[in-house]
């Protein structure tokens, strides 16, 4: 598997595409199947509604390199379809992309490990298109990027991997800018942070590789201790990655290395057991997403797995995805990364 073992693995010195395979997870590979007829094709044109609205947009890391791709799918995309939109290419400076965000207007937030970088591309781009705005440079203080999340106000939050950190910058920060706020230190219990979400409240959700998730106060700053801390044997976390939060509190991760997804009630703390869980039809989910209707989609694959999304029905508890989006149509490559539902 790529992500927990890659970052460990082949950033400890130069990229090479068999350190995939020699730094791999104990998961056996899968072959996903999806559900109902396997050559379906979208009802939505690339120019429809999607990709500025009601998409699922995966980051895929690539074939062969790590520059990757920002994928664009409709909602209903089931088996081996095309993407109805794609940001790929050279101008794009997308290097082993591991999340994204997507603000109010439908601009897209890329967290790119592989640059120390974060690029931002206005709201329907496609293509090999620049990003309008990039926050890269040493005062930046980013290490590693691995997750990304976007507030109501435009403020950006970052993970930094390496740094143990949690990064916030300003609206439409650009260049080499400082952030205006950061969480680190011991007292945050961030542990090998990797993936970041925030509440309707602007609170603040941080997996840690180091099995827990620890949630911030949406004003937390320097070395703040979480409001609540989930950990231990009962939560079943074990190397979470992605993470969301519906409408009701309900807290979604994606657990890498367990392969499946846990789902935890509002305000769950210590070491608490899921509400439910699933892992049927996952393997090495990366990146969760919930849609409005409870919908669940999960990014998945890596390694000697091919990339895949699978998405479950509202308030699924070990049952089988109700679709799966897979193929060589689908551009999803070598790892599906990063997930957002809009």
């Amino acid at each position: 598997m790529l992500s927990v073992s890659f970052l460990r693995c082949a950033f400890s010195g130069g990229v090479a595409v068999a350190l995939l395979v020699a730094c791999g997870g104990p998961q056996s590979a899968v072959n996903p199947e999806p559900l109902g007829q396997r050559d379906v094709t979208a009802h939505v044109s690339a120019h429809g509604n999607c990709p500025t609205a009601h998409c699922v947009v995966v980051t895929d890391v690539g074939l062969g390199n790590f520059d990757g791709s920002i994928l664009f799918f409709p909602r209903n995309a089931n088996g081996n379809v095309s993407p109805t939109g794609r940001i790929e290419g050279s101008l794009t400076r997308l290097h082993y992309t591991t999340a994204i965000a997507m603000d109010s207007d439908g601009n897209v937030y890329a967290a790119n490990l592989g640059s120390d970088s974060i690029t931002v591309y206005a709201a329907g781009s496609e293509g090999n298109v620049a990003p309008i705005r990039t926050i890269k440079g040493s005062q930046t203080e980013l290490q590693r990027p691995t997750g990304v999340a976007v507030d109501g106000d435009g403020d950006l939050f970052v993970v930094n991997s390496a740094g143990n950190r949690v990064t916030v910058y300003a609206p439409n920060a650009a260049g080499d800018a400082r952030p205006v706020r950061v969480i680190s230190g011991k007292r945050t219990k961030l542990g090998e942070p990797w993936g970041i979400t925030l509440d309707s409240s602007s609170n603040i959700y941080v997996t840690n590789l180091s099995s827990s998730v620890t949630v911030f106060a949406a004003n937390a700053k320097g070395n703040a201790a979480p409001e609540r801390v989930i950990s231990g044997s009962l939560t079943q976390l074990s190397g979470p990655e992605g993470i969301a939060v519906d409408a009701s509190g309900y807290l979604y991760v994606a657990n890498w290395e367990a392969s499946n997804l846990v789902v935890f009630a509002p305000g769950a703390d210590g070491n608490e057991p899921p509400a439910r869980e699933d892992s049927s039809g996952l393997y090495g989910p990366n990146g969760v997403g919930v849609d409005a209707s409870g919908r669940t989609y999960l990014s998945n694959g890596c390694q000697d797995n091919a990339a895949f999304v699978a998405v479950y029905a509202e308030g699924a508890n070990d049952a089988g995805p109700l679709r799966i989006i897979t193929g060589k149509k689908t551009k999803l490559h070598l790892c599906a990364t990063g997930i957002v539902v809009r």
